[in-house]
């Protein structure tokens, strides 16, 4: 992707972000829909960083008997590692919901959808229907293909010195491109959009959807606080399916 299109997409994710938490927070509706979903997200983000967070430290032992440069470089990947973890768990516990609880970010989202656009809200009431297979299917290969790059970059997070200061960011950037992905799921399944039609919207609209994501993944790294705001997050984004994805559509 272009420098270009990067500066361009960016701050136009952020303001619909921006536009879209406003117009949750405006909605007695989204208020009421996502208490449900806060509730069921909380533990499992809890639970998630709890778990990444311990294995990191005992991977990464410290002790008295090594010299200062090895007690160093042990605290960075401590560091650096459990940045990654408080990023990553709750995109999974995110993953695990969609998953397990459709119904309970759709009628967030729907909610969002009504408050940012009822005529399209409407014309969503009547769902095309991926199906449940299939729906399921492509929520799974988001969540294991998340996966794989959080791997891949807490291996770079293990190169001493480089690696904490480059793995957090990268992983910040992917996490909000793919949390935004996650939050659109209602939309694709009610459009009747697969794996592969997602990805190729995703990959058209990239930038944007990374700068939404960006500050909602920041929020969201937040120990206890984060996890609650999920279901803004979630009301949110239908001010990228009004004013980016249908707005497109409709050119």
């Amino acid at each position: 992707m272009s420098s270009a299109a990067v500066s361009q997409g960016l701050p136009r994710g952020v303001q619909l972000a921006v536009r879209g938490l406003q117009l949750a927070l405006a909605s007695a509706e989204v208020r009421r829909a996502y208490a449900r979903l806060a509730l069921v997200l909380v533990v499992l983000a809890v639970a998630l960083t709890a778990a990444l967070g311990g294995l990191l430290w005992w991977m990464v032992p410290v002790d008295g008997d090594m010299s200062w440069t090895t007690w160093l470089g042990r605290w960075a990947l401590r560091i650096g590692g459990g940045l990654l973890a408080l990023v990553a768990a709750p995109m999974l516990s995110y993953f695990v919901v969609s998953i397990g609880f459709p119904f309970l970010a759709d009628g967030v989202f729907m909610a969002g959808m009504r408050a940012t656009s009822p005529a399209l809200a409407a014309r969503l009431e009547r769902p095309v229907e991926l199906g449940f297979v299939a729906s399921t299917i492509g929520s799974i290969r988001r969540a294991l293909y998340f996966l794989a790059v959080t791997v891949v970059l807490f291996g770079l997070t293990l190169v001493p010195f480089v690696g904490p200061l480059l793995g957090p960011p990268l992983q910040l950037w992917y996490a909000a491109r793919t949390f935004t992905w996650e939050l659109l799921d209602p939309y694709f399944e009610r459009t009747g959009r697969d794996y592969s039609h997602q990805k190729t919207l995703v990959r058209a609209h990239r930038a944007t959807l990374a700068g939404f994501g960006l500050p909602w993944v920041a929020v969201m790294a937040l120990p206890f606080v984060g996890p609650l705001l999920f279901g803004l997050a979630q009301a949110a984004v239908a001010a990228v399916v009004a004013d980016e994805l249908e707005a497109e559509s409709a050119r």
